[in-house]
């Protein structure tokens, strides 16, 4: 199969896409989790950067080393525009009591930017260049042509 360059950003595209509603959707569902004292919060997160990492290695796998970019890429998009969702995430979350949730959260704001996002581009770009490195080793010949 040819890899093209254009079936690449699409599939990239397709990947962002997919990566910021779930992003938004693991938001809603992390405040709902606080607000009724559930504790599932760090397992709602850690789900979230398992599906980041997991599209940035399937564009590794497609693109090569394009793809390692178009990784990188797609996770810094995707988080950027989930963080830009931010507070239409607690307004989704708070919907069912809106007076509770200002009530035990008070006035809430956005995270900073960089503490948002470094965790998910560090972690999607390490896991699609270790995932290429593999790939192109696993073709590797140690005793030579």
């Amino acid at each position: 199969m040819k890899r093209s360059l254009g079936s690449l950003i699409a599939l990239t595209l397709v990947c962002t896409v997919a990566a910021t509603i779930f992003g938004f959707g693991s938001e809603i569902f992390s405040w709902r989790s606080v607000y009724k004292g559930l504790g599932r919060e760090e397992l709602i997160q850690a789900t979230r950067l398992f599906v980041y990492i997991a599209l940035g290695v399937l564009l590794a796998f497609r693109g090569g080393w394009r793809g390692v970019l178009a990784a990188i890429l797609m996770a810094a998009a995707a988080t950027s525009a989930e963080w830009a969702l931010y507070p239409f995430a607690y307004a989704w979350a708070a919907i069912d009591d809106p007076a509770g949730y200002a009530d035990k959260f008070g006035n809430v704001g956005r995270p900073s930017y960089v503490s948002w996002t470094t965790y998910d581009v560090l972690g999607v770009g390490i896991s699609a260049t270790l995932a290429q490195g593999l790939r192109i080793m696993a073709h590797a010949n140690p005793r030579g042509p």
